[in-house]
């Protein structure tokens, strides 16, 4: 009786099989629904166009203190939890309640252009699927532990397909479609297309991490020398009797210091002390560009700005890392998308083609075993 002898490579490849099977129907979920959230932006303007866009007619805009009354009329038991729109002439007022609710507003006229549940948009369940398998909490730890699986596959992905010698790299980059060995076809979609993607998977795992453990901030913020980042400080409106600061005022005040935005959020106060904060993007290439100013909504004073002139190196990295993640790099425009999405169709297949791999292995073996078994009796 031989026994195997146990390499290192056969190690990586016994962690690759085990971590493959476990997170495999995961990693599936979790890879369909990156890529089919990587055109959200394009999805939205083809399949929701009328939602976001009006008729300019040529008059001015009326006032969010308006807009908001006309919401308030129509639904009088939705809280408005923020307030969102392009910087373009074009561009409907979006409100979100805190009922998961989009109310589409004219600016023109302050009419309601329509009223969208969140919980059946389409990309809005398909990103809660892939963030939290639409299971809460308990889906979130699930991706949380998926991340970093996900990280190890695909490092011990590449060293199994690395070829043992230079003489065999042309082999290990080439899948041979005319072979009537679907066994071997199979083998070389696994193995092929997952190096030929591995680049993308390793900064989507890389992003990924970033996104939901702290000690990867953490480490980030040592790296740049910067110090650790801390939980965003709540700030307080002091009431003062008689005052009251408007949405508008601290609208207008923000895009006359801080112009040339492309996109607004605004979060109204959401009590007696909350502040009102006003946050604008900026045209940009790599690392998003946004400014954040905190109101306090009685004076008007300014609690708080985060512009991005002032960004750190560890800001540069967090403020980069969302886009790195989807593939909305803006540098290489719809490009990085079309490299992305095919990235994640690749990344889906790979359980697929992992799995087909397994069970061939397996019904050799019961094969083997049974011939064996057969030769003895």
């Amino acid at each position: 009786m031989t026994t195997k002898k146990i390499t290192f490579k056969y190690l990586i490849r016994q962690l690759h099989l085990i971590l493959g099977l476990a997170s495999g129907l995961i990693v599936f979920i979790v890879a369909v629904t990156g890529s089919l959230y990587v055109f959200e932006e394009e999805g939205r303007e083809l399949f929701q166009h009328d939602f976001y866009h009006v008729q300019h007619p040529g008059n001015a805009k009326v006032s969010f203190s308006q807009m908001s009354d006309t919401v308030k009329a129509h639904f009088p038991k939705e809280k408005t939890t923020s307030i969102r729109f392009k910087e373009s002439k074009d561009a409907a007022i979006i409100f979100y309640s805190k009922k998961e609710h989009a109310i589409s507003v004219d600016p023109y006229t302050s009419k309601i252009i329509g009223v969208k549940n969140l919980d059946r948009d389409f990309f809005t369940v398909v990103q809660q699927i892939h963030t939290q398998l639409l299971l809460g909490d308990v889906g979130k730890a699930i991706i949380k532990c998926n991340v970093l699986i996900f990280l190890i596959m695909c490092i011990s992905g590449l060293i199994l397909w690395w070829p043992k010698q230079k003489r065999f790299f042309k082999r290990a980059v080439t899948i041979n479609f005319k072979s009537k060995n679907w066994k071997l076809v199979n083998w070389e979609l696994h193995s092929v297309l997952g190096f030929y993607a591995l680049l993308v998977l390793l900064i989507i795992s890389f992003t990924g991490i970033f996104f939901v453990y702290d000690s990867a901030k953490n480490t980030v913020a040592f790296l740049t020398g910067q110090p650790a980042p801390k939980k965003e400080k709540k700030f307080k409106s002091k009431p003062v009797k008689g005052r009251h600061y408007s949405l508008d005022e601290a609208y207008q005040y923000m895009s006359t210091t801080n112009s040339g935005a492309t996109e607004t959020f605004l979060t109204p106060a959401t009590d007696s002390v909350a502040p009102i904060r006003i946050l604008m993007r900026y045209p940009y290439a790599i690392v998003r560009k946004q400014s954040t100013l905190y109101f306090n909504q009685y004076t008007g004073k300014v609690l708080k700005a985060e512009l991005y002139k002032n960004y750190t190196a560890y800001d540069n990295i967090a403020k980069s890392n969302y886009d790195f993640h989807t593939g909305r790099i803006r540098a290489l425009g719809v490009g990085s998308k079309i490299i992305y999405f095919l990235s994640g169709l690749t990344a889906a297949s790979l359980p697929v083609t992992g799995f087909m791999i397994w069970l061939g292995k397996k019904r050799k073996k019961k094969r083997v075993v049974a011939n064996v078994v057969a030769y003895a009796d």
